[in-house]
């Protein structure tokens, strides 16, 4: 069961480095369903390791927020917009790949310095936890479309929601719920400003014509 749930835990790891080596955003949508579902299925693994009956709740809130609900919303958004890819980040694709490796042996660096023995299945999971973290902010500051900066603050949050879930057997359930509810509404508002914007800038472009 240990090997299953470090499985899913690298594969969260690995659905964001793919992530920053795509300028697709429909990809990066379908990257952070994935990642999310290999969340939950580790939050499963977890529950049935230690017994915890709250991470149950969290594994279903998971799939049914992060999993489904979410990347629902960022589809529909998508296709009412003609964006399609990353067109102009700060850095690009092989130099964003080659830094969310460094991240990563970064954070290997820091978890072997201060891991405890209270995160569950090890140092492997403080490492994918923070190095997911850092190139979430890495899409932020690096990638300049909405939607590629919705992605980051995501993949963000699901390395807090992974930290929280080794680190502490499952955060408290009115919390999750608090966390998932604002993280809902900050990306239907996102969404709703992609779509002011992309109706503001035909507007001005109808008007010049």
């Amino acid at each position: 069961m240990d090997k299953f749930a470090e499985l899913f835990a690298v594969l969260i790891l690995v659905s964001a480095v793919l992530n920053a080596g795509s300028p697709f955003i429909e990809f990066g949508i379908k990257l952070y369903a994935f990642q999310s579902l290999m969340l939950a299925l580790y939050t499963l693994m977890v529950a049935l390791h230690s017994n915890t009956p709250s991470l149950y709740w969290s594994f279903s809130i998971t799939i049914l927020f992060k999993v489904i609900t979410i990347p629902y919303f960022l589809f529909k958004t998508l296709k009412k917009t003609d964006i399609k890819r990353e067109m102009d980040s700060v850095i690009g694709i092989p130099e964003s790949v080659v830094l969310a490796g460094s991240l990563t042996l970064l954070s290997n660096i820091i978890a072997e310095k201060i891991i405890t023995s209270v995160i569950a299945f090890g140092s492997l999971i403080f490492t994918i936890s923070l190095a997911t973290f850092l190139i979430g902010a890495m899409l932020m500051i690096t990638r300049k479309t909405l939607f590629s900066q919705i992605i980051g603050f995501l993949t963000i949050d699901n390395a807090i929601f992974l930290a929280g879930n080794s680190f502490t057997r499952g955060m408290p359930l009115i919390v999750e719920f608090g966390v998932l509810f604002d993280l809902l509404a900050a990306v239907l508002i996102l969404s709703l400003l992609i779509i002011n914007i992309k109706k503001s800038s035909i507007n001005k472009t109808m008007k010049h014509n």
